[in-house]
């Protein structure tokens, strides 16, 4: 590789890079609120910077020592800001991880002024550090997920992973040199600088689509999933009780709708306010969680009434016995405001096909049923 062809390497990779740099601030003003995608900003930005100031000087002398402990410093952070991104996307949150990396920088800038001289250590120190971060990220993205998320993360997961694998690659070529001063360290070289500039689009490109999905699915989230209790609401409900007919007129698979009215809950609100009366509606939330088996639903239809489908259930007496549990679930005291309040459910019970054959029949069972337990618990 002769001398020029390294400045103008440096100077494409510097201009994908500040593509991708406001590629990726773009996104990151599209969808503020998403966690992951500032820190993976500012990786973009130290990447760019680091190039631009290198650009003019790559294999000149003077300036250039510090030019390089520059571009080297900057290579590092980014590499470590790319993984907190990808930690924090996939919900992996840490105050103290953000200060560790804080103090990560002087080492990064140490690291990289003891090998300015040396390209053979300073590939070895650089590649053995960016390579596990750039696979970190990787594996990051794509732990534990599953369908299409799997599918999804695994494009924006890809690239850092091929990265790595090339700087583990010329890190290793970087070791044999130290061991044969006769082999060159230029090949690699030349294979990691292709491979960044692939990788710096690649990438872009896969953290765009998963910040499209991770937003089409808090869409989908919104239009399917009560705000205040974060249960299925009412079109979700509908949507669950329509398709667990079909099922059971399918396979007769017997089941039961519970439906729930918190009794005197007007007063909790007239007398602490509405946010006390949300606050308990969490906590009657938490509670029906708690209660669900694997394939049982629940959801809130409104105010406070809400929805339990109990699968397994086909007759009177084991459907007693399921709203029993239910209400030992729900009932109980609950601290407001300093003042304990306590939590009385009425549940009515319908069960198919005995007392209907359609969501309505069943809604209107269950009510029925509601306002009689209503009534001889009050």
């Amino acid at each position: 590789m002769n001398a020029l062809s390294i400045p103008t390497l440096f100077l494409v990779i510097a201009m994908v890079s500040a593509m991708c740099t406001l590629i990726t601030f773009v996104l990151w003003r599209i969808n503020r609120d998403m966690e992951g995608v500032f820190p993976w900003l500012l990786a973009a930005l130290a990447n760019t910077v680091g190039f631009l100031v290198a650009f003019p000087f790559a294999n000149r002398g003077g300036i250039e020592q510090y030019l390089t402990v520059t571009n080297n410093s900057l290579a590092l952070i980014g590499a470590a800001l790319l993984l907190e991104g990808a930690l924090q996307f996939r919900g992996h949150h840490s105050a103290r991880r953000w200060r560790i990396g804080l103090l990560l920088i002087p080492l990064f800038i140490a690291i990289a002024w003891v090998n300015r001289l040396d390209p053979v250590a300073r590939h070895l120190a650089h590649d053995f550090l960016s390579g596990p971060m750039m696979l970190a990220s990787a594996l990051v993205m794509v732990w534990r997920s599953r369908g299409p998320a799997l599918r999804v993360y695994s494009l924006a997961a890809l690239f850092p992973a091929l990265l790595g694998v090339v700087l583990l690659y010329r890190g290793w070529w970087a070791l044999q040199v130290t061991l044969n001063p006769e082999l060159s360290i230029e090949a690699p070289r030349a294979i990691a600088f292709l491979t960044v500039m692939l990788c710096l689009m690649g990438w872009t490109f896969g953290i765009t689509v998963a910040c499209y999905f991770r937003a089409h699915l808090s869409t989908l989230r919104l239009a399917t999933e009560d705000v205040l209790t974060g249960l299925p609401n009412r079109r979700h409900i509908d949507d669950t009780l329509q398709s667990t007919l079909r099922r059971a007129e399918r396979y007769a698979e017997p089941f039961a709708v519970l439906l729930i009215d918190l009794n005197e809950f007007k007063q909790v609100n007239d007398r602490f306010g509405h946010q006390c009366g949300d606050q308990l509606l969490g906590e009657v939330a938490r509670r029906l969680r708690g209660f669900l088996r694997e394939a049982d639903f629940a959801g809130r239809l409104g105010g406070d009434e809400f929805l339990v489908i109990v699968h397994g259930v086909g007759d009177r007496d084991s459907a007693l016995v399921a709203r029993e549990r239910l209400r030992q679930a729900l009932d109980g005291p609950f601290e407001l405001r300093g003042n304990p309040v306590a939590v009385r459910s009425a549940i009515g019970v319908a069960l198919w096909p005995v007392q209907g054959d359609s969501a309505d029949a069943m809604m209107r069972a269950a009510d029925a049923d509601m306002y009689a337990d209503k009534t001889g618990h009050s």
